[in-house]
């Protein structure tokens, strides 16, 4: 009985070295997230070498297997070559492929969140700074997966917020009005700028997002808050918001 194929768009998102020549790769698909193995793909005569780069957007064949699924074919659409070329927006990439790869679980959030993803990354492709893509992309993330925080109302009572609204809270899920200040104690305290910031990446079109220019202090705080809310829902360290910190210090000096 001959193997049963299929074909599929996806991301690649993450690639573990298995094996003398293996590897295993986590795609991202409108209908999931698949684990596959592309097998003898590091050796230099392999037909998939250079066809599943990390981030790369690509056709791609899959035959049915017991454990994972085989990759069978590859061919790129998009590579996002400009992500390679500057230390900053491969960090970038790096890091939304990483959130994409803990964050999503659910099949019913795969289209919406390949939707968002290939937006992402196009958008890397052409900014001039990440800081906006990066909260933007973490926060509809965050919604399509169903971790949206509370940023209209209060997080306790339901009461609409506005300016006067300056506490964040982690345990509650979101800002908290002036009355409910005393439902966590270790609420943490945002400046209205931070808050601002928030809405406008949780409500705002990403092309109207990347025209807003933000101070270096709020987006500190603003990466802070979305990092610590991430690691909240998933249980996991953002292994690269190191590196992403750092070439963004060296590309500010």
């Amino acid at each position: 009985m001959g193997e049963r194929l299929y074909r599929c768009e996806g991301i690649i998102l993450k690639r573990i070295d298995v094996g003398e020549a293996d590897r295993i790769v986590t795609i991202l698909t409108p209908n999931g997230k698949i684990q596959a193995t592309a097998r003898g793909v590091r050796k230099t005569a392999s037909k998939l070498s250079g066809h599943l780069e990390l981030l790369s957007h690509c056709q791609l064949q899959l035959a049915v297997g017991k454990q994972r699924d085989v990759l069978t074919q590859s061919i790129a659409i998009e590579r996002f070559d400009t992500l390679q070329l500057e230390l900053v927006r491969m960090a970038a990439g790096y890091y939304v492929a990483e959130l994409t790869d803990m964050l999503l679980a659910d099949e019913d959030a795969a289209a919406q969140t390949y939707t968002l993803c290939l937006e992402t990354l196009r958008a890397l492709c052409t900014v001039q700074t990440v800081d906006m893509v990066l909260h933007w992309y973490t926060m509809q993330l965050c919604d399509a997966v169903g971790y949206r925080p509370q940023l209209t109302e209060c997080a306790v009572c339901g009461q609409t917020l506005d300016s006067t609204a300056q506490l964040w809270s982690f345990v509650q899920g979101g800002m908290l009005c002036a009355d409910c200040a005393r439902s966590d104690i270790q609420a943490m305290r945002v400046s209205l700028s931070v808050f601002k910031v928030l809405r406008i990446v949780q409500r705002e079109p990403l092309a109207t997002v990347v025209g807003y220019t933000v101070p270096a202090d709020v987006h500190a705080m603003v990466y802070q808050i979305l990092r610590r809310w991430v690691m909240r829902q998933s249980e996991r360290a953002i292994r690269s918001a190191a590196f992403l910190d750092d070439v963004r210090r060296q590309d500010l000096s």
